[in-house]
């Protein structure tokens, strides 16, 4: 995951205190529980988006001919897979 469980749990946090304080959610539901909601979201998004990124390394790790990891070429190439597995997967980048 490109964010700490410590960073996402941390911006939860603000996230939840901010929608309480502006009145987007009830009070009732109390910043904790909505905070813990918060972060479970985002840790599964992050979790589904590394799931991809390793299925597209599997994917040119078995082609040949592949550019150098690093290069442009590279990471255009997996910019573009990564599209397609994730719209294959409804999964918006």
């Amino acid at each position: 995951m490109r964010l700490s469980e410590e960073r996402i749990h941390h911006l939860a946090n603000k996230m939840a205190k901010e929608m309480i304080r502006d009145g987007a959610v009830d009070r009732k539901v109390g910043t904790e529980n909505l905070a813990t909601l918060i972060a479970q979201v985002m840790i599964n998004d992050l979790r589904r988006e590394d799931e991809i990124d390793e299925e597209v390394r599997g994917m040119l790790a078995r082609q040949r001919n592949l550019p150098p990891q690093g290069t442009g070429e590279y990471e255009a190439m997996f910019q573009k897979l990564k599209q397609d597995v994730a719209a294959k997967r409804g999964y918006p980048l």
